[in-house]
């Protein structure tokens, strides 16, 4: 029984990282122009683009990469306790590639891409970190394949 309340726990406190993190989206959204008719309910995530990326504060930057590391970090958590579940997916990829990199490494590289390519601001941050940082340090891609293309996951 205590073995169970143990693992319930974990899951509830899983899920609670979830949705604290979901809503770390407001303070995106809060500092980001409003394009979307707010009166609709949003059907999915919207995507953080470079334009976007540019007018955050360095705080709204740490805070997007530092979402992005708990969600690798509580997978890799849960792949531990319950190893049946691990795949060689993007998070897995994500954590390979970004192994002993710096957050403000990471917000340093996504804003010299910005800057040095203002042609591509439509272009989401996370397609970004991985091209520029996670991609050059992979041997192979996501569930170990060959990589096909310069810009493939």
């Amino acid at each position: 029984m205590k073995t169970e309340i143990k693992h319930l726990a974990r899951h509830v406190l899983a899920l609670a990282l979830v949705a604290l993190f979901a809503g770390v989206g407001s303070v995106f959204a809060a500092e980001l122009p409003i394009r979307e008719d707010t009166g609709k309910t949003l059907q999915e995530m919207p995507v953080l683009t470079g334009s976007q990326w540019q007018m955050l504060q360095p705080d709204a930057k740490i805070a997007f990469i530092w979402g992005i590391g708990h969600v690798v970090t509580v997978e890799e958590n849960v792949i531990q306790k319950h190893p049946e579940l691990k795949r060689v997916g993007f998070t897995a990829k994500l954590a390979e590639g970004l192994k002993g990199v710096s957050m403000d490494a990471i917000i340093q590289k996504v804003d010299g891409f910005y800057r040095d390519h203002p042609e591509d601001g439509d272009l989401p941050v996370l397609g970004v970190i991985w091209a520029q940082l996670v991609r050059p340090n992979l041997k192979a891609g996501i569930a170990d394949r060959p990589f096909a293309s310069s810009t493939e996951p």
